[in-house]
């Protein structure tokens, strides 16, 4: 029960792939940097899943749900149109009624990357990563003139070629490659020019093509290289499980360091897919009762005994 960490179980599950540009999104937020003269102190990013474009948005941290949203339409709707599907962490601004309601009636559906795939958030994972490190290069020892930095890192980060796709995000979605300052002083380059419109699309057709195809293939590599390090786990409605509850999981006035980490037994609901289950939780526990496989374990034991439910259940007086 003091020992509860996540697991190794449940196989990689990837999200099905896009056909083409903004359509499906991951969203996510770089917290944490130097507040610049106008207040923002975090980036919203949002990264376009098939064409890995991404959009790097300057904010605060306080930013709610109402400004979350008016960011995205200021910033990447005016470009792109509406997506059909959204996949984020379990951030409170994507977490709000106001979000979700949104979302909801504009026919977008929303994610959770956190319940049903833990590593759909990986797009965005990556793409803060890589943003972060050119930051670091830009700002050099001047660090609170990132968000100065943003349009050169968001440009640069577009016409990087992407090792998933073979191509990098601008040539995906416009189909060019735009010129950089390297670019300038050379002589136009007859190579990204087409000689009529249907050689243009044809030409944009057929990157998409390219693009889906490096796309499958790079799914199923690392498919194939993270599942050695996984095991695959079932549990049918009646199991019963321990269950590991994590600090995001626990509302901050509930959450103490010494409370036991596990609980059980809980049953199972529902097996919503191989690595996502419907739990009956206990009414004290204030959280959302879908969890991934990876915080499960069987429970062995007589759950009519000392270590019942209600014994592990209860939180403890000193």
């Amino acid at each position: 029960m003091a020992k509860g960490k996540a697991s190794n179980a449940g196989l990689y599950m990837p999200l099905p792939i896009p056909t083409q540009p903004w359509t499906d999104v991951s969203m996510d937020f770089i917290l944490g940097l130097p507040r610049t003269q106008r207040g923002n102190d975090s980036i919203f990013v949002v990264v376009d899943r098939f064409s890995k474009m991404s959009h790097f948005i300057a904010c605060k941290k306080t930013t709610d749900a109402v400004a979350v949203a008016q960011l995205f339409f200021r910033d990447v709707y005016h470009l792109h149109g509406l997506p059909s599907s959204i996949v984020s962490d379990r951030d409170t601004q994507f977490l709000s009624h106001f979000w979700r309601s949104v979302w909801k009636l504009l026919g977008t559906i929303l994610d959770m990357s956190t319940t049903y795939h833990p590593q759909t958030d990986g797009q965005t994972e990556i793409t803060n990563r890589a943003l972060g490190n050119m930051l670091r290069s830009l700002v050099g020892d001047n660090i609170k003139s990132w968000e100065s930095k943003l349009p050169q890192a968001e440009f640069a980060h577009n016409h990087a070629n992407n090792r998933s796709l073979g191509f990098c995000p601008f040539q995906v979605v416009y189909g060019v490659i735009p010129r950089e300052p390297l670019d300038l002083s050379m002589l136009p380059d007859k190579t990204r020019m087409y000689g009529s419109a249907v050689d243009f699309v044809n030409s944009v057709q057929e990157i998409h093509t390219k693009a889906i195809d490096n796309l499958h293939g790079s799914a199923i590599k690392y498919k194939r290289a993270v599942n050695k390090h996984r095991q695959e786990l079932l549990f049918e409605p009646g199991d019963l499980v321990w269950v590991v509850l994590t600090k995001d999981r626990m509302p901050l006035h509930e959450y103490n360091k010494l409370r036991s980490r596990k609980i059980g037994p809980v049953k199972v609901l529902e097996r919503i897919n191989p690595n996502a289950y419907r739990l009956e939780l206990p009414a004290q526990i204030h959280t959302a009762n879908v969890f991934n496989v990876k915080h499960l374990s069987r429970f062995v034991g007589d759950n009519e005994g000392p270590d019942s439910e209600a014994n592990l259940l209860s939180s403890p007086e000193t």
